[in-house]
């Protein structure tokens, strides 16, 4: 019998799930719903995610969650597809208190009825110092409004730096969630710089298509400043899953347009995107996502210089926007 066998689940059971498809809150929330009584989420097992690891949940769960690596996972399945199944305890030694974080905004002067807020997310995760995840993203945002602090666009421009992501988006949500409706419509676009600087870079411009929209505007902008340069890029238009990802789905949650920069995470880097970005194949785009590893070695000066020059360039397009509908 497979290990990966599908039973009918017995309530007061333990659920092992795999990592991948659907948000961690989803599987724990389904497994809940089932009548679980604790979840071990395994691995992947594919290229930089075998290991054990930690998650982010949205909201708090009611049952205890795990994760353990792919191999333990494994071992797990084994053991519940024998004849006998398995007997397995779980318990979560865990702390729950209130901690304080803050976010940072500055604001360049402009037009209020078109706001465009651009953000990074300044905490990392306990793992590692962070320096990719999200040190590159916090740096591009500092050195965009460094740069366009005397040179305002007709555009209001609003740089945020968000605390607690990676717990979260609790930053960027309780921002969003604080505006009242009328300054909620004053923004135009959300801009997320969130990993800029992977050492096996991608250069891509994601979210949903908008032609005739700010967005749209510096859609364009940030595509001909890379294309100017024969600087390969992949534009990713399809909607980003609401309430996952970074901090772009704190401000697509309330309907605000949203575009990021990203170069790439623990995902592998398939052989279609090294032979267009160069790097390599099979390896992740950021081998020390969450990890130790993630220091000033692991962030790639070229393509962080790239992105945020291409930042600077298209916040400067709006000098010259298009009409918002």
């Amino acid at each position: 019998m497979s290990p990966w066998t599908v039973f009918a689940f017995e309530r007061g059971g333990v659920a092992l799930v795999r990592r991948g498809t659907c948000p961690f809150q989803a599987k724990v929330e389904n497994a809940a719903a089932a009548g679980a009584a604790g979840v071990v989420i395994m691995n992947e097992g594919t290229s930089g995610r075998t290991d054990p690891f930690r998650g982010t949940l949205m909201r708090p769960a009611s049952i205890p969650v795990v994760g353990v690596s792919f191999e333990h996972g494994k071992a797990l399945a084994s053991a519940a597809a024998a004849p006998d199944g398995a007997s397995v305890r779980l318990a979560v030694d865990a702390v729950t208190e209130t901690r304080t974080t803050r976010n940072v905004l500055a604001a360049v002067p402009g037009e209020e009825k078109r706001t465009v807020v651009i953000g990074a997310h300044l905490d990392s995760v306990r793992e590692g110092p962070g320096m990719n995840d999200n040190g590159s993203g916090s740096a591009a945002v500092l050195e965009a409004a460094l740069k366009l602090a005397r040179s305002p666009a007709a555009a209001r421009l609003r740089f945020a730096f968000w605390g607690a992501e990676e717990r979260g988006l609790l930053g960027s949500r309780h921002h969003v969630a604080t505006l009242s409706d009328d300054e909620r419509r004053t923004i135009g676009l959300y801009l997320n710089l969130d990993m800029v600087g992977s050492p096996n870079f991608g250069r891509f411009v994601q979210g949903p298509a908008a032609p005739e929209t700010l967005s749209g505007t510096v859609r364009r902008a940030l595509v001909s400043y890379f294309n100017g340069r024969a600087l390969p890029d992949e534009e990713r238009t399809g909607a980003r899953p609401r309430s996952v990802g970074s901090d772009d789905a704190s401000f697509a949650d309330k309907g605000i347009p949203t575009l990021g920069l990203y170069t790439g995470a623990g995902e592998p880097k398939s052989e279609a995107h090294a032979a267009v970005f160069g790097g390599t194949a099979g390896r992740p785009y950021d081998p020390c996502y969450h990890r130790a590893c993630d220091t000033v070695e692991n962030v790639s000066a070229e393509v962080l210089d790239q992105m945020t020059a291409a930042l600077v360039h298209a916040l400067g397009a709006l000098d010259h926007p298009n009409p918002l509908p």
